[in-house]
């Protein structure tokens, strides 16, 4: 929220100078304050923000990677590994590295004043203090030992997100307006199949951002079902990400849904190339309506409407089928919204 704000202020700064250069010598009388011809000054609604530190100013806990010591998978390996603070605070956002063969809470990191960075055999995170911007990294190549097919994945791949760790639950059905806003690149986006004898990976990688959307209301019978919301950025072996909607079999409740709205939906038109920047900016209810929606027609959530539910969480990275090798600068993102008025 601080980057937009301080976009905002630069904005409106420069009008204000615009207006006041057009107005030298017009002989036309200035309008009042506030820009309305009447003289009346309409106050502006508050506007908030679903989740917090959206600067990364208070540093993150590292979640463990799901394996144990000798390999195998385990629940109890999910939990904080690392702790790192950038001052007395909590801190407000979690890094997970699920089913990855390396441990970034065994890594040493940097903090000073303009830097934080941590960084393993495959992985990287780092933030530009001064601005806020975060930059996730993943090698794959580092955490497969061949070009992946169908058959040969399985069911466990390595992951990188960011997540805020205790989010206030926003109930859609309090708010007038929910913005949903993101400004990223992708620096690099490269493959290492020529290292185990092939010409291209087999499958694909994904970078991808999802806003937890639940049923929070005590009094429905839906209570307690999730939709994950999703918005599928980047995919190196498509023109655009595509938008997909499923069961999700690994939420642990039959009730639960998968809506991934597709690059052009959420983007547009324009390609996400490497190097340059790009990013959007949408209604959260309308879409969340639209989401929901199709999880009704599946049989899905039948018992849970926009009403019912809330935003409650989010997180953003990768997850990676195969060798590629990826990296993206998320300058800005977050959830907006706007309360309705008491009646």
């Amino acid at each position: 929220m601080k980057k937009r704000m301080r976009a905002l202020l630069a904005f409106l700064l420069c009008a204000a100078v615009a207006m006041a250069v057009a107005g030298c010598g017009t002989g036309r009388e200035d309008p009042p304050p506030g820009g309305d011809p009447s003289g009346g000054n309409e106050e502006q609604p508050a506007v908030h923000e679903v989740f917090a530190d959206s600067d990364f100013a208070t540093g993150f806990d590292i979640l463990g990677t799901g394996y144990d010591s000798e390999g195998n998978v385990s629940q109890a390996e999910r939990g904080v590994k690392k702790s790192i603070r950038f001052g007395r605070s909590d801190p407000a956002w979690s890094v997970a590295q699920w089913y990855s063969d390396y441990n970034l809470d065994q890594s040493d990191y940097v903090l000073n004043e303009e830097t934080f960075s941590i960084a393993d055999t495959s992985k990287s995170v780092s933030v530009d203090r001064a601005t806020g911007a975060i930059t996730l990294a993943l090698n794959a190549g580092k955490e497969f030992d061949r070009v992946q097919n169908a058959s040969s994945l399985g069911v466990y791949w390595p992951h990188l997100l960011v997540e805020p760790k205790n989010t206030v639950p926003v109930p859609i059905a309090d708010c007038e307006t929910m913005t949903v806003y993101l400004d990223f690149v992708i620096n690099k986006s490269e493959h290492h199949a020529a290292d185990f004898g092939a010409e291209r990976p087999g499958l694909q990688a994904q970078f991808a951002w999802f806003v937890y959307v639940q049923n929070t209301n005590e009094e429905s019978a839906g209570y307690g079902e999730f939709l994950w919301f999703g918005f599928n950025l980047y995919d190196p072996t498509q023109l655009y990400a595509p938008h997909n909607e499923q069961q999700d079999f690994a939420g642990g409740n039959a009730g639960n849904y998968i809506y991934t709205l597709g690059a052009v939906e959420c983007i547009g038109n324009e390609r996400v190339k490497v190097g340059e920047r790009t990013g959007f900016e949408m209604d959260l209810i309308a879409a969340v309506e639209q989401g929901l929606a199709a999880a009704h027609e599946a049989g899905f959530m039948t018992n849970s409407t926009v009403e019912d539910c809330s935003i409650t969480g989010m997180n953003i990275g990768y997850e990676m089928f195969d060798v590629w090798d990826i990296s993206t600068t998320i300058y800005d993102m977050g959830v907006s919204y706007t309360l309705k008025e008491a009646q």
